[in-house]
């Protein structure tokens, strides 16, 4: 199965996460009319989709992204610059989307949550491949990607988790292993069993 072809499509999807304007950034900073909105309109996508990839619910998704962004207003005047902003606001977004993972696992123990939705990313379409390459090469890849993303949101939250985060977010091993307050050798056994389980719902033509 071709996890670098759906990885590297997902992450031309997130680049303009990475890419947030430093002007922007220090206008909101200074207070300027507007500025704000404009740096939320910028972004509010890009956050939403990670939020419904790892959260796997459009929902939970649409909290996750509200609540980045008033710990966004609350803590831009203190960003220090030490990291590119998108960085700062990606990790913002994976730590609130882990927070809420984790109440959710909570509440499932508790018998007051169940089951997965699978999804399909706002614009998403699936135009992953070169027009270089032959009609049916991109059609059979934008067909891979597809199932692939179907498949991503059937997995239990801690695989989902990994494989966001490593695959399609490049993090290090280290820096998802940091973020989980796991080891690296747990990260590691979970992406290696989240893979397996995708292969097998994937190319094992298995209806998710």
């Amino acid at each position: 199965m071709n996890f670098e072809l759906i990885s590297n499509h997902q992450r031309r999807k997130e680049s303009k996460l990475l890419d947030v304007d430093p002007a922007l950034v220090r206008a909101c900073q200074r207070g300027e009319t507007g500025a704000l909105e404009q740096l939320i309109s910028a972004t509010y996508a890009d956050v939403y989709a990670l939020a419904r990839r790892m959260l796997s619910d459009p929902d939970e998704a649409a909290d996750a992204t509200q609540e980045v962004f008033v710990r966004v207003m609350r803590s831009v005047l203190g960003f220090r610059g030490d990291s590119a902003f998108g960085t700062w606001l990606h990790r913002i977004t994976v730590n609130v989307c882990l927070t809420m993972l984790r109440k959710r696992s909570r509440a499932r123990e508790a018998g007051l949550v169940a089951g997965y939705t699978p999804f399909a990313l706002p614009d998403d379409d699936t135009a992953v491949a070169t027009s270089s390459r032959a009609p049916e090469e991109r059609a059979a890849d934008a067909d891979l990607v597809s199932r692939s993303e179907a498949a991503l949101a059937t997995l239990p939250e801690d695989a989902r988790t990994v494989v966001v985060l490593r695959d399609i977010e490049g993090l290090s091993t280290k820096e998802v292993a940091e973020l989980l307050g796991v080891s690296e050798s747990v990260v590691k056994v979970r992406l290696h069993r989240a893979h397996a389980k995708l292969r097998a719902l994937v190319l094992g033509s298995v209806d998710v």
